[in-house]
């Protein structure tokens, strides 16, 4: 928690004067209130002097967040009001802690890009901060190939889009429905606007609130999400997939952020994660149906998770019906809070994984960081195309800093092993991981290193 600083009551109302100096100011929209969503009475933002809105957003899975977005392009001072006097404060990514500055009622603190950020005040909901770059080459609202919503609600349903067309979500639209297409290529998904799937989702039918399938050169951007049952988006046997500066909130069961399933190529960046279940949930589900395409050349960065519920902050299987999961690199993550595991691989199938890679990665909570297992378990194949255990060769810890708790690996026999491992300037619980002692290993882990 953050040692309150003693800031002159102008400083924090007059922009931070000693930031900014002569630089120019972040230009940025005037964020709209959305229909459907009240304004918070907590929290007020104002970003370079100019007040933005705050909504407070009642989230599936019985969870409250207090939201706003707007845009960031070079310096931005940022001032948040609160009801009362700031007792405690602490902010996400934990990098930014330093840099915040505290008087009476007040926060301000200064960004340089944009950074989906969250704000936790003493007993408060917490605050997201939906940090995202300016729009830029905005669709015709009347061209064919656009599919253009603007501000105010809409009752989509079943958005379905072809090759070659935009989804624009103007910032205030608030989307009714779910989007889903099947063997389309170029696409673009893009705006400021939210998209709703509540009714719309089924576990039942495995519906998600955004699904592509069979697709190539797909880009989601700046959205944000809502869904109800099931996973919110997935990807499944696509490629050239990249998602950024998204916001995902749904924290009930089954409701993963963002999962991908014989995919190469894909990257997902400055995402807000809030999930019910695992943040990414990478796998591959059915062999039978789907067959072993790979997946590799996959990237997560610079993203933030917040799992509640159930699930873990991130996954790597369970279901790994598939030849080859390679060159996948989870990069800049920071896991607030988890249910079960911070970084977790139940490996319950015949997939051989290499080069999985962790880089910088940030666990708050002390429990269960890292668990790694290649097993037999209730989500191995059942349908009768394989029964066979897997292999992990290559896997590496680089920048791991976890708050305590456990660190599990575990091979299945001799000759489904996990091999190959480095550990490089992780912690754990305060304490740098540099021998066996500290990591809990079985006869089936070999060529374990420590730089």
């Amino acid at each position: 928690m953050l040692n309150l600083n003693k800031i002159s009551f102008a400083f924090l109302v007059f922009g931070m004067a000693f930031i900014t100096g002569a630089c120019k100011q972040t230009s940025y929209n005037k964020y709209i209130a959305y229909e459907n969503i009240k304004p918070s009475d907590v929290y007020k933002v104002t970003i370079n002097k100019q007040p933005v809105f705050v909504g407070e957003e009642e989230c599936y899975g019985n969870q409250t967040f207090h939201t706003t977005q707007f845009n960031v392009d070079g310096q931005t001072n940022i001032i948040v009001e609160c009801q009362e006097e700031i007792k405690d404060c602490e902010i996400f990514p934990h990098c930014y802690q330093d840099s915040i500055q505290v008087n009476g009622r007040f926060v301000a603190l200064a960004v340089h890009k944009p950074v989906m950020m969250m704000l936790k005040v003493d007993a408060n909901k917490p605050l997201c901060l939906f940090q995202t770059p300016s729009e830029k080459s905005i669709p015709c609202e009347h061209s064919d190939d656009v599919i253009y919503f603007k501000k105010g609600m809409h009752e989509a349903g079943i958005i379905v889009p072809r090759s070659g067309q935009c989804i624009y979500l103007e910032q205030g639209a608030y989307v009714k429905g779910r989007i889903f297409a099947d063997g389309v290529e170029n696409v673009n998904i893009k705006g400021r606007g939210i998209l709703d799937a509540r009714g719309y989702t089924s576990k039942k039918e495995k519906i998600c609130g955004l699904e592509f399938r069979n697709s190539k050169n797909i880009t989601v951007e700046g959205i944000g999400i809502r869904t109800g049952k099931w996973w919110q988006t997935l990807y499944l046997l696509c490629d050239s997939v990249n998602v950024n500066h998204m916001n995902l909130m749904s924290f009930g069961q089954n409701n993963d952020g963002i999962d991908i399933d014989g995919v190469t190529n894909f990257r997902a960046t400055n995402c807000w994660i809030g999930c019910g279940d695992d943040g990414f949930g990478w796998h591959a589900l059915d062999a039978k149906a789907n067959g072993e395409p790979p997946t590799q050349n996959c990237m997560a960065e610079d993203c933030l998770i917040y799992n509640e519920h159930a699930g873990n902050g991130l996954r790597v299987g369970a279901s790994m019906e598939t030849d080859l999961f390679k060159d996948i690199t989870f990069r800049n993550i920071e896991i607030i809070t988890h249910v079960n595991a911070g970084i977790r691989s139940d490996h319950s199938d015949w997939a051989t994984f290499k080069n999985i890679r962790f880089e910088n990665f940030y666990i708050h909570k002390p429990s269960r960081p890292i668990e790694i297992r290649i097993e037999k378990t209730g989500y191995s194949n059942s349908n009768g195309y394989r029964d066979e255990r897997g292999h992990i060769d290559g896997l590496y810890f680089d920048g791991v800093t976890s708050m305590g708790g456990r660190i599990v690996l575990e091979g299945y026999d001799e000759k489904h092993l996990i091999k190959n491992v480095v550990f490089k300037d992780c912690y754990n619980g305060g304490e740098k991981v540099s021998d066996l002692d500290m990591i809990h290993i079985n006869e089936f882990v070999k060529n374990i290193s420590f730089e």
